[in-house]
C-alpha cells in the first residue's frame, strides 16, 4: 500500500522546493560527499531512495561516475524502481551507498521505521545516508531524534558524519556488517 503521507510529501513539498533549484546536492549528500573524499572512496552503485527531483542521483553520477538507482513508492516521479521502504526489492550488500532523503516522517506510521532503517543496512554494504526534517503538517509523523538514533544502533549502524539542526537530522552512517569493499582511489 502506498503512503497517503509520501503523496502529501509530494504534492505539498517536493513539488515547490526551492532548495533543489539552488544546490545541486542535499546536506547529507554533502556530508557523505566529505567522508568518500577523505576516504578515497568511489562508489559504484548508489541506491537514491527519496527525492523525487533526482538531483542528488544526477550529482553523484557525475561526481564519482556511479551507478544510480532512483526509487520511490510513487509511479509518477519516474523512478527506475517502485518500492516502498520497509521492502527493498534488492539483494544484500547490493549498494556501496543507500539515500533515505526525508521519507520516514512520511511513511505511514513510525512501527514501519524499524524495517526501514533495517533494509537500508541490509542493502548497504558501506554507507547510508539518512535525512529527517520536522514538517509543520498535521498529516506528516513528529519524532525526536533519539528515536531514529537508536534505530540505527539496533541495526548496526555508526555515525560517521551528522548535521543536527533544530528542524532537520542529516546523518551519515557506516554499515558495521561490511563484507565487500568499495573500490577506493
Amino acid at each position: 500500500m502506498i503512503s497517503v503521507r509520501i503523496r502529501v510529501l509530494r504534492e505539498e513539498y517536493c513539488n515547490h522546493c526551492n532548495i533543489s533549484k539552488r544546490s545541486p546536492r542535499s546536506t547529507g549528500v554533502k556530508l557523505l560527499e566529505g567522508v568518500l573524499d577523505r576516504d578515497g572512496v568511489k562508489p559504484n552503485v548508489i541506491i537514491d531512495y527519496g527525492c523525487s527531483t533526482w538531483r542528488n542521483s544526477r550529482y553523484l553520477a557525475i561526481k564519482y561516475g556511479s551507478f544510480v538507482i532512483r526509487v520511490d513508492a510513487l509511479r509518477e516521479t519516474k523512478p527506475d524502481v517502485v518500492a516502498y521502504p520497509t521492502h527493498m526489492p534488492f539483494r544484500d550488500s547490493s549498494a556501496d551507498v543507500v539515500l533515505l532523503t526525508h521519507i520516514l516522517m512520511f511513511t505511514n506510521n513510525k512501527g514501519e521505521w524499524p524495517r526501514a532503517i533495517q533494509e537500508l543496512a541490509r542493502v548497504s554494504r558501506g554507507y547510508v545516508v539518512l535525512e529527517t526534517y520536522h514538517v509543520k503538517n498535521p498529516k506528516a509523523l513528529n519524532y525526536e531524534w533519539q528515536e531514529i538514533y537508536e534505530l540505527t544502533i539496533t541495526n548496526n549502524l555508526s555515525i560517521i558524519r551528522r548535521n543536527l539542526r533544530k528542524d532537520m537530522e542529516n546523518v551519515v552512517l557506516e554499515v558495521n556488517h561490511r563484507s565487500t569493499r568499495m573500490n577506493t582511489t
